[in-house]
């Protein structure tokens, strides 16, 4: 048996609590699914240039190996630091020294498991970003290694040769998983087999942690990337962005209700200025000409917290897919305000209709009807269930 499983896009402490809500389910998954076995560790490889520069010397002498215990299971964990000029030299011609940790590695990996970020297996954000998330994909196919997709939306593409090269891979990997069929009848017409599942952030568990959080109450998530109208492809599509979520806090606040505005991907150290849902979050709240019954979560927390936070809600309403996902898989009744396609095929295969909103280039004649739809989905949702 190999020892060691990479997998792409891994990151448990990723900004995005949705990206690393997916490391925590990829593991799980993994093991369910037999892919990964006992005694079989998670290996990442970083390539550096210069040993000499103050962040890659101290890397060079971290220690390579540490167990943690994650939601209960002991996990191994290997990083490997890669001269440049070694990995070139079996990019281009395959050799590698088997006394060398590169040589080590290439050698010993069973597995490759590409996350994608959930949703990145595609061209919606940018060539560069679909670029910039193929690397260990390219592993595998350079190394004949395994690989598998793990569950994720594919599609769309609209560069003939991303869908292309995207074709190849999917014809390459041992198994694909999808978690919506939007994209199923180009899968079909392509002759990719596949397999329809649950978003990886199903199998992570919620952590609870020290708040009281009140009864009956609404959990808004204020995303980063609509908020600062300013993310890659997607700048300019959201300029009514922040006057339907002043429409949406006002619209609970009559029915009395406490709202909890629930940050879902930002870094709070270490912000993305263009995508974060911390800064949003804050200017946000700070922009409410009424306060009364909004609490801004303003903590840095795990994403299995997080989670945690969005299970206690009586309704939840969010604009990252992945903030959805943590109310769907706890069963909180959810409405999604979507800014891709991913988000009504995601809602569908979890058996959640007429759920979702774009929010794409609205302007503010069309808030009303879209407030209306949240609030048509609140009734029936929980309290037309609360009086049945």
């Amino acid at each position: 048996m190999k020892k060691y499983i990479l997998i792409s896009d891994f990151c448990l402490t990723a900004r995005n609590r949705g990206t690393a809500a997916l490391g925590y389910g990829a593991l799980a998954f993994l093991r369910e699914k037999g892919y990964m076995k006992e005694g079989q560790e998670v290996i990442q490889y970083t390539i550096y240039r210069n040993p000499f520069h103050k962040q890659t010397l101290g890397k060079l002498f971290q220690k390579r190996c540490k167990t943690e215990n994650v939601q209960g299971v002991s996990v191994s964990f290997t990083h490997v630091m890669v001269n440049v000029l070694e990995y070139k030299l079996w990019a281009k011609f395959g050799i590698s020294f088997p006394f060398r940790p590169w040589g080590k590695l290439v050698r010993n990996i069973a597995l490759v498991a590409a996350i994608n970020g959930g949703d990145g297996f595609s061209d919606i954000y940018g060539e560069k970003l679909w670029e910039s998330r193929l690397s260990r994909i390219r592993f595998a196919m350079n190394n004949k290694t395994p690989l598998i997709l793990l569950p994720q939306t594919i599609g769309p593409f609209k560069d003939s040769k991303i869908l292309t090269e995207a074709k190849k891979i999917m014809e390459y990997a041992d198994a694909v998983y999808v978690r919506d069929t939007q994209y199923a009848k180009q899968l079909d017409e392509m002759g990719i087999k596949y397999e329809l599942t649950n978003d990886l952030s199903a199998y992570m568990k919620p952590e609870p942690w020290n708040i009281d959080i009140k009864s009956d109450s609404i959990g808004i998530n204020v995303s980063g990337l609509a908020y600062s109208n300013n993310f890659r492809d997607l700048a300019g599509q959201f300029a009514a962005y922040p006057e339907l979520m002043t429409k949406l806090v006002q619209h609970f606040q009559k029915k009395g209700k406490t709202i909890y505005l629930i940050p879902h991907a930002y870094g709070y150290n270490n912000p993305e200025w263009d995508n974060d849902d911390m800064i949003s979050g804050r200017e946000f709240y700070n922009s409410l000409e009424d306060k009364n019954n909004v609490i801004l979560i303003d903590k840095d927390l795990i994403s299995p917290q997080v989670k945690y936070v969005i299970s206690k809600m009586s309704f939840f309403i969010g604009t990252r897919m992945h903030a959805n996902f943590a109310a769907i898989f706890t069963k909180v009744p959810v409405f999604g305000l979507a800014y891709s396609f991913k988000f009504q095929g995601a809602f569908e295969n979890n058996r959640i209709y007429n759920r979702t909103a774009m929010i794409n280039n609205i302007t503010s004649v069309d808030i009303p009807r879209i407030i209306e739809r949240i609030e048509q989905a609140y009734q029936e949702d929980v309290v037309q269930n609360k009086n049945g």
